[in-house]
């Protein structure tokens, strides 16, 4: 490439991209005319744009040594009156890729490359598969942060309500969260008592308000006003949901799993990081419910006894969603590298089926794990809803060849 003075460019080190305030690429070196220089790049769409921002009454600005723009639509100058070294990428852009990107970007399809992403290599797929399971990681993993923050780092803690909130699944998620949330965790911790702990998760989710003839109800309800009394426990304002859920899937049947889980291992995540993760997940999460929802659904409606531990399909659920993102945020906090372990955990549970999965199934594009379906979702609602095709690996492919 030239500049617009007609220098010979040539690009050295990129530098690094900066997504703070200030240049958009930091430390970059180049060559002009065979002189190497060391400093700062900065894109706009037009050179005029230098001024519209003020760059050129910021200090931060003073080491730019290229200026990058699609066009010139006047001449730059640093704070210093120095005519600013300038590129115009317009003029060494192939007109071919601005079409097929513009093709891209305002296709009306379910996802802008529906009608040539089956022609995507299988080994290619692959390789953006597992980079957009870690980003996928990597977005839930936020959450995490908020509630280490809000617990003062208590990892087991955090836990506690990750897997609250994955016990509710997409139902009552937010509902079990807060639920967990409104709890001391000292008591979760040192009780290993299932209905004092059955007591406390259904009265905070305000289950143990009916009136009936039930000796296990009235049991819990004096079990809950005394704790409530002694704990000053707040109410949640999310409440848990029964409507269109099958009856093994109700919140009253979570709970008690939960509850279960807790008061047969205090120490969960000891007890999970032990060892190999993945087998312990196995043993561990070998929970039902206690004796009375064996046999009722919800309070005061007996049914045949029937064991209702976690299905595998539960479980894998759990694994994907709550599990896996908490251990790559631990061990991502606290400098253990087993990324890798944790994409071959993924790739060993079947995949999800969702209408999402689905449809890029009828687009010749199908998930053999979940860590497939995981890495689809997130390129569905990360890349192909927002039209980031420059950004996708597929959409690369596509306006380049």
């Amino acid at each position: 490439m030239t500049t617009t003075d007609q220098r010979e460019l040539i690009v050295v080190r990129a530098g690094q991209r900066n997504t703070n305030s200030g240049p958009d690429f930091l430390f970059a070196q180049l060559q002009l005319d065979k002189m190497t220089w060391a400093g700062h790049v900065e894109m706009h769409i037009k050179s005029s744009d230098w001024y519209a921002h003020n760059h050129h009454t910021d200090k931060a600005y003073d080491n730019v040594i290229l200026h990058v723009v699609w066009e010139e639509d006047m001449p730059v100058f640093t704070s210093d009156d120095h005519p600013l070294a300038t590129v115009v990428l317009r003029d060494f852009t192939d007109k071919t890729l601005i079409q097929r990107y513009q093709g891209l970007s305002t296709s009306d399809l379910w996802i802008p490359c529906a009608d040539r992403i089956k022609h995507i290599d299988r080994f290619k797929q692959m390789a953006f598969f597992d980079r957009l399971y870690v980003e996928r990681l990597a977005q839930k993993t936020k959450v995490f942060q908020q509630w280490l923050d809000q617990t003062a780092n208590d990892w087991e803690n955090v836990l506690f309500i990750a897997l609250a909130k994955g016990f509710g699944l997409s139902v009552n998620g937010l509902a079990f969260a807060a639920i967990a949330q409104s709890i001391p965790f000292s008591v979760i911790w040192k009780t290993q008592d299932h209905e004092e702990l059955e007591a406390l998760l259904f009265g905070q989710a305000e289950m143990l308000k009916a009136e009936m003839d039930d000796a296990y109800l009235e049991k819990l309800q004096k079990k809950y006003r005394y704790a409530q009394h002694k704990l000053q426990l707040k109410g949640v304002n999310e409440k848990v949901k029964f409507f269109r859920m099958r009856p093994s899937g109700f919140p009253t049947i979570r709970l008690s799993q939960l509850a279960q889980l807790y008061a047969h291992h205090s120490q969960l995540l000891d007890k999970i990081l032990e060892g190999d993760p993945q087998k312990n997940v196995e043993e561990v999460f070998r929970v039902s419910t206690s004796d009375y929802w064996s046999t009722h659904h919800v309070f005061g409606k007996e049914h045949t006894k029937r064991n209702k531990g976690l299905s595998k399909s539960f479980l894998d659920l759990l694994i994907i969603n709550t599990l896996i993102p908490f251990l790559f945020c631990y061990y991502k906090a606290h400098g253990i590298s087993k990324t890798d372990d944790l994409i071959s955990w993924a790739s060993s549970i079947q995949a999800e089926s969702n209408s999402t999965i689905r449809a890029f199934s009828s687009l010749g594009v199908s998930a053999a794990s979940a860590l497939d379906s995981q890495a689809l979702l997130e390129l569905k609602n990360a890349y192909c809803d927002q039209k980031k095709c420059l950004s996708c690996s597929f959409g690369q492919e596509f306006i380049q060849t």
